[in-house]
C-alpha cells in the first residue's frame, strides 16, 4: 500500500508548536530544470478520451495514457464509432508529436547552453532516440561534465554506452 505524505509537511517533525495565527511556512515547488513538457492528464486528447469513457489511473504515465487510448479506440471501432476512434487516435497523435518535438527543442537548447556539437545533435535526432531519455542525461553535473565534449563521446554518453 503507497503511503500518502502527510498534508502538513512539518507534522513529522513534532514539537513545533507555533502560535495560533502564525501562517504556516510556504512550500517552495522543486526546481524544475529546463522547460516543462506537456502534461498528458490535462490535454484536449485526455479530455475526450474521458468523453468518450475511458479511466485514467492515479499519476499515469504517458505509455499507459497511450496504450489505454488506443484500446479504447480499436473497442470503438469495434462498435462501428469510427468517427470517434479516429478523433481519438488523432488526438493522440498530435498530443505526442507535439511533446516529443518540445523535448528535441530543450534538448538542442542544453546543447547550445552546454556548447555542444550540433552535429551531434543531428545525429541523435537521426537515430530515433528518445528526447525524454536524453534530457536528464543533460541536466545538473552530468550534463556540465559534458562541456566541450567531442561528437563521439557525447553520443555514446547519451546513449548510454558508456558511463563517466
Amino acid at each position: 500500500m503507497a503511503r500518502t505524505p502527510p498534508d502538513d509537511p512539518f507534522a513529522a517533525l513534532g514539537g513545533l508548536d507555533l502560535p495560533a495565527g502564525t501562517p504556516a511556512p510556504e512550500r517552495t515547488p522543486a526546481a524544475t530544470p529546463g522547460p516543462a513538457l506537456p502534461d498528458p492528464v490535462t490535454s484536449a486528447w485526455i479530455a475526450r478520451y474521458r468523453e468518450l469513457g475511458g479511466e485514467v489511473p492515479r499519476s499515469p504515465t504517458l505509455g499507459q495514457l497511450v496504450q489505454r487510448s488506443d484500446a479504447l479506440a480499436r473497442t470503438l471501432d469495434a462498435d462501428g464509432r469510427r468517427r470517434e476512434a479516429a478523433e481519438l487516435r488523432q488526438g493522440r497523435e498530435a498530443f505526442v508529436r507535439d511533446r516529443a518535438q518540445r523535448a528535441w527543442a530543450a534538448v538542442k537548447a542544453r546543447f547550445a547552453e552546454l556548447d555542444l556539437p550540433e552535429k551531434a545533435y543531428r545525429a541523435l535526432k537521426q537515430e530515433y532516440m528518445d528526447p525524454e531519455a536524453i534530457l536528464p542525461r543533460l541536466r545538473g553535473a552530468r550534463g556540465e561534465a559534458l562541456r566541450g565534449a567531442g561528437a563521439a563521446r557525447l553520443r555514446d554518453h547519451l546513449r548510454g554506452t558508456v558511463v563517466s
